[in-house]
């Protein structure tokens, strides 16, 4: 799924997935030929994981 579809599916802005792609906290499993980001269940996953600590109060340092 792209970009998108993972924001979605995750409830996490595609700025912020772009972000934690930045810090290395949640990597696409590839790239298009278009250099667009590709996502798995597995990654969306981690995008829900990261969003809901981050609501229960989590510093990102806590949660990397």
């Amino acid at each position: 799924m792209n970009i998108g579809q993972a924001s979605r599916a995750s409830g996490v802005t595609t700025k912020m997935i772009r972000y934690y792609d930045e810090i290395g906290l949640v990597r696409p499993i590839s790239r298009t030929d278009s250099n667009y980001r590709e996502y798995e269940e597995r990654q969306v996953n981690e995008l829900r994981f990261i969003k809901r600590a981050r609501s229960l109060g989590f510093s990102m340092e806590e949660i990397t």
